[in-house]
């Protein structure tokens, strides 16, 4: 007669602390979590391939600026020495360095996209990374200058390769209305660690320095450690690769690529041609400014790592704004905005006086990313879409063999005539990449209106 109470009492806080609140607590937090998800275009592999982008990323840039400082370093053994004050045995070495980069990225950006479709995303993200660990492993169980270089072009490898990986995840495991979110999450996690790497590599260099007394036995040992913590981020990136990288059949094989290149359009000929003279321009200095800021200039290793940084925030913090006007205004003018820029960075360095005046010339160098995002876009639009993955990277292969000479043609210039003379020249390729571009190429009047909203789409892993 009494059960009935008891019953009520008993079953009442059972219902309200159990049945009520608790799920609509979970209920809410997973209602974020996926709008979160929804918003930034997220799912478990495109979350992997941002992961590996910032670690891989992040380790590349602790230490790859400065290596023409730590080349300098190992072959400075007082042969001969150009008007800069850096000896021929340095300058060749960074010299067939920087051509034997180009050629393996070149290979690289071919070769990816073939590997991919044989082995899938994750098999061949799975091969990218242990060539990169593999090459810091080699780095750092040998001294010999010429081993290096070679490490280093395993290492490098990397964002080349897994280019094609990247369009592939993004392109099959996100709905179009999100990829460009997708794309720009990418594009942010790539610009990072180029921001705070060489800002800490600089610090490291100058503080390794000042602890040892030599500037030269600072910097070898300082690179040889921030290489060495490279090589845990690689690791932890390779092992969360393996575990929670799903495995998806890869992309079918598209037509060869004499096919691809013979069905270019004619004015992606012409934009290919003057980015040869462009890139001409940007390869001539681009692996000796370091040294140009350390030897001739006199400028300690923190201040070059800052700069670098400063230079790739202000590719940063122009790089969405831009990709949105492009919608309004066309692709042309900020292509054509590119181009000068590039040229107009060795005349600055060289015409800059030391302190403000350094820090205008990398915020020139850092504007030239303006167009980076409407380039790549009139590049894309001008490739059918059944082979455009496999067509931007023959685009990338190309160009980087047409340039791949121009380091070793700095080296010479520079020990022959001075590092002022190799600024000027490359100052030259420059107004001659910015002429043929304003001269002989012309956007196509019939954009597909697709080829504009999804700028932002682009990532920068093909920036070189």
């Amino acid at each position: 007669m009494y059960s009935w109470p008891r019953s009520h009492v008993a079953l009442a806080p059972a219902t309200l602390s159990v049945n009520v609140t608790p799920p609509r607590c979970r209920w809410g937090f997973a209602v974020v979590l996926s709008s979160l998800s929804s918003l930034l275009a997220l799912n478990r592999t495109v979350g992997v391939v941002l992961i590996s982008v910032l670690f891989f990323g992040l380790g590349e840039q602790l230490w790859s600026p400065f290596l023409p400082a730590y080349l300098e370093a190992k072959t400075n053994s007082g042969g001969a020495s150009s008007m800069g004050g850096v000896s021929f045995a340095a300058l060749l070495a960074i010299g067939v360095y920087a051509c034997l980069r180009n050629l393996f990225e070149a290979a690289c950006y071919v070769g990816g996209g073939e590997l991919t479709a044989r082995l899938g995303d994750r098999g061949s993200l799975i091969l990218f990374g242990l060539i990169t660990v593999g090459g810091y492993a080699l780095f750092l169980t040998t001294t010999a200058p010429a081993l290096a270089i070679i490490a280093a072009l395993l290492i490098l490898g990397w964002e080349p390769l897994s280019v094609p990986v990247t369009f592939t995840t993004v392109g099959t495991t996100v709905t179009k209305m999100s990829q460009g979110m997708a794309f720009a999450l990418q594009s942010i996690q790539q610009r990072l660690p180029r921001i705070f790497g060489p800002a800490i590599a600089g610090l490291v260099l100058a503080a390794a320095a000042r602890h040892h007394g030599s500037t030269d036995l600072g910097y070898i040992t300082a690179v040889r450690w921030l290489v060495g913590a490279s090589f845990f981020l690689a690791v932890g990136s390779l092992v969360m690769q393996i575990v929670w990288m799903p495995r998806r059949p890869g992309p079918p094989r598209s037509s060869g690529a004499l096919t691809i290149v013979s069905t270019h359009h004619p004015a992606l000929r012409r934009l290919l041609v003057a980015e040869v003279f462009t890139r001409w321009c940007d390869w001539l200095v681009r692996e000796f400014v370091v040294l140009y800021l350390l030897a001739v200039r006199g400028t300690d290793a923190a201040t070059v790592g800052l700069l670098f940084a400063l230079q790739n925030l202000v590719a940063l913090l122009t790089y969405l704004p831009i990709g949105r006007m492009t919608a309004v205004v066309g692709l042309q003018p900020f292509i054509g905005l590119t181009f000068i820029f590039f040229a107009l960075f060795p005349l600055a360095l060289a015409l800059a006086p030391d302190g403000y005046g350094l820090i205008i010339a990398f915020v020139v160098w850092g504007l030239r990313e303006i167009g980076e995002p409407a380039r790549k876009a009139l590049i894309v639009s001008l490739l059918p879409e059944a082979v455009r993955a496999q067509g931007v990277g023959l685009y990338w292969g190309i160009r980087g063999v047409a340039i791949c000479w121009a380091s070793l043609v700095g080296a010479l210039v520079w020990f022959w005539l001075g590092p002022h003379a190799l600024l000027y020249l490359a100052f030259a390729f420059g107004c001659a990449g910015a002429a043929v571009f304003y001269v002989c190429v012309r956007e196509p009047s019939a954009m597909p209106k697709s080829s504009t909203t999804s700028i932002e789409s682009l990532t920068d892993a093909t920036l070189r």
